[in-house]
């Protein structure tokens, strides 16, 4: 996507935050009618990035940093397919094109990119597939920097979720319409009795099914399907958007990337890109973080889902301005006109401040 920036306004970065390529489920059982039995394992490892492809990857992106590379799931769960690593390759193709201007004598070896990633196997296969693809004819090897996820990603302990997904139920039960009979059709169609629906599992488990064909539980109609979608995307919405509970877990990682935004520009017009591989959570909790808006609503990350911040400088005054899109779609702060394509850097800074004077106070306070 091109932004209307006009011939005063220069592209000198992009920061692109996505998420990791198509996967097989992480979690082996969802509930009784929902499990991974031992046929559906076989697929799984069937459909896992080939040998020859990672040995390729790991000889084309080497992988550093002193965080140490984590499986992302009892193996073969949580892994990335070979489709996902070739649909990441894709999308470095797609993002050459797209930014071919800002790529012109571009060497990345000299440090014109910098790359990084959470320390788990599915984000650092994903980020070496996309440099792959976008830097097709490149000779030498590229480096990945591996991160605790706590500095890409939100991370909260076993009660925050505990406390949070029941805030994000109790206020279902008060605001989403046929939501008790809704939440009663899907535990009958798991075999759930007592215990409640973790949407999140399902979801994510369902999704896989979907990509790759494989058949739902009796009783997950498309219909219901589309629905468990939905209603899992608005849990984390509600669950990301709260202050003191899903906020201040990204506290952290919005320093981060804050951070890594900062030194992409000053080291602009010689970095020309920084790319940051991670969760569907990261870009959730990005968008709740920044009070974004966008017009596709409460709608949960696709596998390689990406948000993009354009960095444009104006050739006289110098100052810095973004164009902020989710899949191409533009996003807008709240304070920011319609017919604005780019807003001032300061109005990100001032958004990431706020919210960073207390969030990052508290996750601190509580990881002591």
């Amino acid at each position: 996507m091109t932004h209307n920036a006009g011939d005063e306004m220069e592209l000198v970065h992009a920061l692109l935050v996505f998420r990791h390529g198509d996967r097989s489920p992480i979690t082996a059982t969802v509930a009784p009618n929902l499990a991974m039995d031992k046929t559906e394992r076989a697929f799984w490892i069937s459909a896992l990035a080939t040998d020859a492809r990672r040995q390729y990857l790991n000889a084309a992106v080497k992988v550093v940093g002193d965080a140490p590379v984590k499986h992302g799931g009892v193996w073969p769960n949580g892994h990335l397919t070979e489709r996902g690593a070739e649909d990441m390759a894709e999308k470095g193709r797609a993002l050459r094109r797209r930014y071919a201007s800002l790529l012109t004598d571009f060497q990345p070896q000299d440090g014109h990119v910098y790359a990084c990633s959470t320390n788990v196997r599915r984000t650092i296969l994903s980020a070496q597939s996309l440099m792959s693809g976008l830097f097709p004819d490149n000779e030498t090897t590229l480096q990945l920097h591996a991160k605790d996820p706590i500095l890409l990603t939100p991370v909260h302990r076993g009660d925050e979720w505990r406390v949070g997904f029941e805030m994000a139920r109790a206020a279902a039960l008060r605001s989403v319409p046929g939501f008790l009979a809704f939440e009663a059709t899907v535990k009958t169609a798991l075999g759930l009795t007592s215990s409640g629906v973790n949407w999140t599992s399902l979801r994510e488990v369902l999704d896989c099914r979907r990509a790759h064909d494989l058949p739902f539980p009796d009783g997950i109609t498309d219909e219901l399907y589309e629905a468990i979608v939905k209603h899992s995307a608005w849990e984390w919405y509600t669950f990301y958007g709260h202050g003191h509970i899903g906020q201040r877990g990204f506290a952290h990682a919005m320093h981060e990337i804050h951070r890594l935004l900062h030194e992409g520009i000053a080291k602009a017009p010689h970095r020309r890109l920084t790319l940051v591989s991670a969760h569907d959570t990261t870009l959730v909790a990005l968008l709740c973080a920044l009070e974004l808006d966008q017009s596709s609503g409460t709608v949960a990350p696709p596998y390689g889902s990406t948000l993009a911040f354009d960095v444009y400088q104006h050739k006289s005054t110098r100052a810095f301005h973004l164009a902020i899109t989710w899949d191409d779609k533009p996003l807008r702060f709240p304070t920011q006109a319609m017919s604005d394509t780019l807003a001032p850097l300061a109005l990100l800074d001032d958004t990431v401040k706020t919210f960073l004077n207390v969030y990052r106070r508290e996750q601190f306070t509580s990881s002591m």
